[in-house]
């Protein structure tokens, strides 16, 4: 133990950061600091972009790309439709869905009014001339976790699909649809 000892205290190696895996140049001093950078947009987006197989940004790149622009007076001839697009497309929040099967995974980004239901996400993921049980044959999960059928999407969010067949789909729904009366009940 002697050597263990003597061996530690002899190391000339400096602490190093912790450094990102998602945001090229980004590594910070402790692990406070790489929490506080992990709750980033910044750091969302890369992780996202990355979970898609695409490039991630500097911190430089992402600014450049995604800060508000300057405050500009409109112009009085901007018509009423085009603000009224332009603020229902602020309203609207990107899902990529993660698709894996064997050796494969593949995504797909949906756009949704912000706001939206995992259901209703479900529900615009499956055809429109599909039965209407289709959207009960898969799960969308967080990471390992399953968000409530009436859980709301109010910003940008990444879900790994999941078929559960239309059993365990029902089963699921319920156990929803319970701890919602519970909880209204509750209130």
């Amino acid at each position: 133990t002697d050597f263990v000892k003597q061996k530690k205290a002899t190391s000339s190696m400096a602490p190093q950061g912790i450094k990102c895996m998602a945001c090229p140049d980004y590594e910070s001093a402790d692990r406070e600091a790489y929490r506080e950078h992990c709750s980033t947009k910044w750091h969302q987006y890369n992780t996202n972009e990355r979970m898609m197989g695409r490039q991630t940004l500097t911190e430089e790149q992402y600014l450049a790309k995604f800060a508000p622009p300057p405050e500009e007076v409109a112009p009085a001839e901007e018509s009423a439709e085009a603000v009224l697009q332009a603020e229902a497309e602020a309203e609207a929040v990107s899902v990529c869905v993660v698709f894996r099967h064997k050796e494969e995974k593949w995504s797909h980004l949906f756009k949704v009014p912000k706001g939206t239901t995992v259901m209703d996400l479900k529900k615009s993921m499956v055809k429109p001339t599909s039965p209407s049980n289709d959207a009960l044959l898969f799960s969308l999960k967080r990471g390992m976790i399953r968000p409530s059928h009436f859980d709301t999407i109010d910003s940008d969010e990444t879900f790994d699909f999941y078929f559960v067949g239309l059993e365990e789909g029902r089963t699921l729904l319920e156990r929803d649809e319970r701890r919602q009366r519970e909880e209204q009940a509750y209130r």
